[in-house]
């Protein structure tokens, strides 16, 4: 999507590097400022006009939220089968990737972390807002350590989202309350997720590893809940505390607001660093690998068994020939995970998805192979695929009128706008932006799917409705040419372009007299097509008006 437009945004670049996750650099050219387009897709089951409508509603609330710690909304929009939200870019790097790459963070850092995150919960909770879905991928940290939450919706606290998956997210569930999946969020449902937040800043790992959801449910529920202290034995007691209770089962034993937990991180920042317990200080003295250290003590300390004396001091994972084997191992898996997934492969992937209606997806598969071009010939079969499956879109969005409350480029806009007409019955109207976008849109060009759909258009119409002229003398002449014929084949044209003249020019003020010349002459025709009686509609259609040429209006000056 690179260097298109998506309504009044000019997509950039992508961000990021989940491909499930649709987020791209944009210009609002109008506005000159970037934003951060994230793309969303309804669900199957809710009608496309009843998705627009409610993404509407609430994103006026959305933008109407200020948070030093939120991400702002600035509007919302509609391209293709797509919903975006234009959200404040910022420049920062998500806790996850910071994490994946230090493993754990130190106490103060967490605190510091977490006390941002609790005061725009604070702020949320008062507007009855919930996130639901914190995660530390949500999480972005800016250069000068300012954090940025994204990601938010329109939550209400105990209720169903219109448009909440079905399935859930093994990763994301992860981070949820064991509530969630039953009763609903609430605010102390986040304040179990910013908990299994601290604790994965504190320790490096998760409370309840990612496993189904149904068993982490169970281990949420069941099992004693993991203590911060058990794994950094430098953790001040009183952050220990506060983070086990967030992941509290019960939820009547968690923080019963925001505001406490700001309290309690604020008086913990309070605390001296410095202060260390005894066993923490013998622990961080002490180092296996310093020859002639006594050892005995801390091993006390620490709860480990003494080793015996002809056993070798360095434990097998830390021994040479481990730790190549697991060099070797990891590096296959790197290379493994970099080599590009094939053309070929990308090809099949796009074609399944193509049977299975995801378009946009498919589209995604098409863009990586028509930019490697490694392969000419699958890289043309691939930008014929992805224009057709534009096509496609784009006659779908306006058959059923789903882009109409939100731009679009000029072009899908015109021919959306021309479906329109086709549907009312206004033929020769719908037929002449038809004929303006095949002649002005480039067939080779970007936007060649909105000409492909312009042309398939009018080749429909060429079948639905023979041509008529618009000019009021013309039709007329027409309508009048169709008098005293008794051809069957000739009658059954007159009643066909007719009835065309009705359906196309009926309510307009300026075809009023040609509309009521048709009706007297179409039922005319009817009564000979279907045996009826003519003379009295004969006589009716000899008193209609009638609109003077201008080889009549001289005729009239010569007498």
């Amino acid at each position: 999507m690179e260097n298109t437009y998506v309504g009044p945004f000019l997509i950039l670049k992508r961000l990021g590097t989940n491909r499930r996750q649709r987020v791209f650099h944009a210009r609002q050219t109008k506005q000159d400022r970037d934003v951060a387009l994230k793309f969303i897709k309804p669900p199957p089951d809710v009608e496309w006009r009843v998705a627009l409508s409610k993404i509407e509603r609430e994103t006026e609330v959305l933008k109407g939220l200020r948070h030093p710690n939120l991400i702002r909304v600035y509007g919302a929009g509609a391209h293709e089968e797509q919903i975006f939200f234009a959200n404040e870019l910022i420049k920062g790097e998500s806790l996850a990737a910071i994490l994946s790459r230090r493993g754990k963070l130190a106490p103060d850092a967490a605190v510091d972390i977490g006390l941002q995150i609790a005061s725009l919960l604070d702020y949320l909770h008062d507007q009855d807002i919930v996130h639901s879905k914190l995660t530390p991928e949500k999480i972005l940290i800016t250069k000068d350590h300012q954090v940025k939450v994204a990601d938010l919706r329109l939550n209400r606290s105990r209720k169903r989202r219109w448009d909440q998956p079905r399935r859930r997210d093994v990763e994301l569930a992860a981070y949820m309350a064991p509530e969630q999946f039953t009763e609903g969020a609430s605010p102390k449902s986040d304040f179990y997720s910013l908990g299994v937040i601290l604790y994965e800043m504190l320790t490096g790992k998760l409370p309840y590893p990612p496993d189904t959801i149904g068993r982490m449910t169970r281990k949420k529920l069941d099992n004693p809940v993991p203590s911060v202290a058990r794994h950094v034995m430098n953790c001040p007691i009183w952050l220990d505390k506060i983070v086990t209770q967030m992941l509290q089962p019960k939820v009547r034993l968690r923080p019963h607001s925001a505001q406490a937990i700001v309290f309690a991180f604020n008086e913990i920042k309070k605390i001296d660093h410095g202060r260390k317990a005894a066993v923490a200080q013998v622990a961080g003295n002490f180092n296996p690998l310093t020859a002639g250290t006594d050892k005995t003590e801390a091993n006390r300390l620490l709860g480990r068994k003494e080793r015996n004396r002809n056993e070798p001091d360095t434990p097998f994972y830390q021994r040479v020939p481990f730790l190549l084997f697991a060099l070797i191992v990891i590096a296959t898996i790197l290379v493994v995970a970099i080599l590009p997934t094939s053309d070929q492969k990308l090809m099949d992937r796009a074609k399944a998805m193509i049977e299975q209606g995801e378009l946009s997806e498919a589209r995604e598969e098409l863009m990586l192979i028509m930019e490697r071009n490694n392969d000419p010939e699958l890289a043309k079969e691939a930008e014929e695929l992805y224009y057709a499956t534009r096509k496609s879109t784009l006659i779908r969005q306006a058959q059923t009128g789903s882009p109409l409350r939100f731009p679009q480029n000029p072009e899908a806009r015109a021919y959306c706008d021309a479906v329109v007409l086709q549907q009312e019955g206004n033929y020769a109207e719908a037929r002449e932006m038809f004929e303006q976008l095949v002649s002005t849109v480039d067939a080779a060009g970007d936007q060649r799917h909105v000409y492909f759909a312009a042309a398939s258009a009018l080749e429909q119409l060429e079948h639905i409705a023979p041509e008529i002229p618009t000019d009021p003398v013309e039709l007329m002449a027409l309508i009048d040419s169709y008098e005293g014929t008794t051809d069957e084949e000739i009658l059954k044209e007159a009643e066909k372009k007719l009835a065309e003249i009705i359906l196309n020019f009926g309510g307009r003020e300026e075809y009023e007299e040609v509309v009521e010349r048709a009706n007297g002459r179409l039922r005319v025709v009817k009564a000979f097509l279907y045996d009826e009686t003519q003379e009295s509609l004969e006589a009716e259609l000899d008193e209609a008006p009638v609109v003077e040429t201008p080889e009549s209006a001289d005729s009239d000056d010569g007498e």
